[in-house]
């Protein structure tokens, strides 16, 4: 048998590996002989759509394959779409031509059959409080697998894993970039005691990421489709009706989006009265873009968003507490700098650090920081404009 022109491997799942979360990550890489072109990963199965695998940097594989082409690649597979045994395959190109592996896997079916199950139900409650995100309208009629708006005619797609208003218009508006970041962290204590104390209510999760814990009574709102998500489009545009939500969450969002005042209107609009919001927001957090970072916040600026409603609380969360800044700040600056003298600095005590900035101006430490570490810990920014 001819050897084929490439290595492969499957990073995650392990083989054999069984799944019970809602989503599984698919990671790996193709090498092939250097000058070779790699393209087009997908996610094939026996009778179901093709999934088009994201591609990602594998600095390690290029480490360790000197002198190949490296392609890496990973995707959220959602174990509802991929869960009924039959056989499936990552196929690419090879210089145009396509070549194939396959690929196993042993989700767990009870885990994905309520996982659909769940899915149906909440997409249930999720249609009775929909509206058209362009012209207001809730008179949205469903046809095959489309929402249409009767009134403006604007048409909204939507499948099985949930509702998708991010058409062109919407995508336009709310200046939406592709983005292969992934955004998934989990509930702090706060969030968690809000979403138990609403067990038959209706809590949006606004800008919620992919979430390992998939809950009956929180609506997933994201422009990016996660295997989680139930609905897809922008915060400056909600599509719910008015005072529908018993919660709200946005939890460190609002610094990507453009409008912040527009969204956060949103956010009190589909908010019932006396319903709880739970708002979070970067301060003396570095910069990070999911797909881009815009407003980082004091407390007073994160109040000012909405000034209708009362506060009853606000402070620090532990995610946000200061050490989480400084180790983040170090650890990024440390990456930035060549490795001697990312050492040198490491070996500084914290009382030589200690003067006025304008000492250290012509040290290696600061003269040598990349220029992505330098707009990443900006102490502030600047733009030279004319009209």
């Amino acid at each position: 048998m001819k050897p084929q022109p490439f290595r492969y491997c499957i990073d995650t799942p392990q083989p054999g590996e069984a799944i019970a979360a809602p989503f599984l990550l698919l990671a790996g890489w193709i090498v092939s002989e250097q000058g070779q072109t790699i393209s087009a990963p997908t996610l094939v199965g026996e009778g179901r759509n093709e999934y088009p695998l994201m591609t990602v940097p594998r600095p390690d594989v290029e480490a360790a394959f000197p002198n190949s082409a490296v392609l890496g690649f990973q995707q959220y597979i959602s174990i509802a779409d991929w869960s009924d045994g039959k056989a499936c395959f990552v196929r690419f190109f090879l210089d145009d031509r396509p070549y194939n592996f396959d690929f196993a896997w042993s989700p767990s079916p009870a885990a994905a059959e309520k996982f659909r199950q769940q899915k149906r139900d909440k997409l249930e409650k999720i249609r009775e409080i929909l509206r058209c995100p362009i012209c207001d309208s809730d008179r949205l009629q469903e046809s095959g697998h489309m929402l249409s708006c009767q009134d403006c005619t604007a048409e909204f797609s939507l499948n099985p894993r949930g509702y998708n208003f991010l058409n062109s218009k919407l995508t336009e508006y709310g200046k939406v970039k592709p983005t292969a970041n992934v955004s998934a962290n989990e509930y702090d204590p706060i969030a968690i005691g809000i979403i138990e104390q609403f067990p038959d209510g209706l809590v949006l999760d606004n800008g919620s990421g992919l979430r390992r814990i998939y809950y009956e009574n929180v609506v997933n709102f994201e422009i990016v489709d996660y295997p989680t998500t139930d609905v897809v489009g922008i915060g400056e545009k909600l599509p719910f009706k008015s005072e529908v939500f018993d919660a709200v969450f946005s939890l460190s969002v609002l610094e990507h989006v453009k409008n912040p005042f527009e969204c956060a209107k949103e956010i009190y609009r589909v908010l019932k009265p006396g319903g709880k919001l739970y708002i979070s927001v970067p301060f003396l957090q570095p910069f990070h873009g999911y797909p881009d970072h815009y407003y980082n916040m004091t407390s007073s600026g994160l109040k000012n968003l909405f000034p209708e409603l009362q506060i009853i609380e606000s402070g620090v969360p532990v995610p946000g507490l200061p050490i989480w800044s400084l180790s983040w700040f170090l650890n990024s600056y440390l990456r930035g700098l060549p490795s001697d003298v990312s050492e040198k600095l490491k070996n500084m005590k914290i009382s030589e650090l200690l003067d006025s900035p304008l000492a250290y101006l012509k040290e290696d430490f600061v003269r040598q920081l990349s220029p992505e570490v330098n707009e990443e810990l900006a102490a502030c920014n600047y733009i030279i404009a004319k009209k």
